[in-house]
């Protein structure tokens, strides 16, 4: 089990954990985590994808991803169509356009939930990011075979084409 998988094996964990005495620290820890996950499922899979080169080139990879490039390119990818790196439109999966806009909505929710302390946080509602958590790992790993989401986690790397 990877990072990823135990990252939102913890999200799950913090929010239910202390059943109804769940405190707004752990909900919020839950709703922090669960983007992590997300995040490190990507950049676990963009390694894996260049480790062939060698460890260190991987390593360099998943560290050269960051936040807000990574934010760049899902919202470029929660389109229907993207445009490839010769120009042509391409369509985006179905799976690819949910996991590109779960990792938005996940970055979202982690910046209220790590900055926005007047936020009252309802286990309903970190439950609805919890689940949509889950789903985007079930998408990934059904998409991440199809060569649009390769140019989904290149262009994390790459940002704006020219």
């Amino acid at each position: 089990m990877g990072i990823a998988q135990e990252l939102l094996t913890q999200a799950n964990h913090l929010a239910t954990y202390q059943g109804v005495n769940t405190t707004q620290a752990d909900l919020r820890r839950a709703v922090s985590t669960a983007y992590y996950a997300l995040f490190h499922l990507l950049v676990e899979d963009a390694g894996q994808r260049w480790r062939g080169a060698s460890l260190p080139a991987s390593t360099g990879i998943e560290r050269a991803l960051d936040h807000g490039p990574m934010r760049s390119a899902s919202d470029r990818f929660k389109a229907t169509h993207w445009t490839d790196w010769h120009g042509i439109s391409q369509p985006i999966p179905q799976q690819l356009r949910r996991v590109a806009s779960t990792f938005g909505d996940l970055q979202d929710a982690r910046h209220r939930a790590d900055y926005a302390n007047n936020v009252h946080w309802s286990i309903f509602e970190v439950d609805r990011f919890l689940v949509a958590a889950s789903e985007a790992f079930r998408d990934w790993e059904a998409i991440q075979a199809d060569p649009m989401a390769g140019n989904y986690l290149l262009s994390m790397l790459l940002g704006k084409r020219r």
